[in-house]
């Protein structure tokens, strides 16, 4: 049996990350897809981190000015249901998970494929989202391989594609009454 030929816009999707930032309650953190390369000076490393407004992650990296990124690993796949079915807004997210902290409070997770520790340079309002350049101020080569979102699907079960699915079309509603869009 053959897989469906990807679409060309599947191309454009990073690996599999944990952006985690923190506020007065705590750290937090959630999945993301989309945290790619802007510069091309290899001592000033910056990337472009696109977060939904509807995350309570992404108010936290607002007001906070830091943010830190886990490429996860493929041995990590179980982070996805707790990092991104549930929301920080109903508590303490990172309970009974395995983390540890940045200098500026953010949380990484420990068996990844590499981890980042950024400073917010400037954001930009999408609509739905706000795009953060970022300044690399500390990395950690984990020497894993990253986990991309073909591979999770493979080992996340369909119960967890269920849920998946329908938080993804609630939040693409609410994306679409507030994205930058012409028609």
């Amino acid at each position: 049996m053959t897989q469906p030929a990807a679409s060309v816009l599947s191309h454009f999707w990073a690996p599999l990350c944990a952006v985690g930032s923190h506020g007065v309650d705590g750290p937090n953190a959630q999945i993301c897809v989309s945290v790619f390369g802007a510069s091309i000076v290899p001592e000033r490393p910056r990337l472009l981190v696109t977060l939904s407004n509807t995350n309570y992650t992404t108010g936290l990296v607002a007001a906070s000015g830091t943010l830190a990124i886990t490429v996860l690993s493929q041995t990590q796949a179980g982070l996805l249901e707790p990092l991104g079915l549930r929301s920080g807004r109903d508590g303490p997210k990172l309970d009974g998970i395995q983390h540890t902290l940045t200098a500026a409070g953010d949380p990484v997770f420990p068996g990844g494929a590499g981890t980042l520790a950024c400073e917010v340079l400037t954001s930009f309002a999408l609509g739905d989202s706000t795009g953060f350049l970022v300044a690399v101020r500390e990395r950690n080569e984990g020497g894993l391989a990253p986990l991309d979102w073909q591979a999770a699907k493979l080992v996340v079960g369909e119960a967890f594609l269920a849920r998946w699915a329908e938080k993804s079309q609630r939040e693409q509603a609410a994306a679409r009454a507030a994205m930058l869009w012409r028609e």
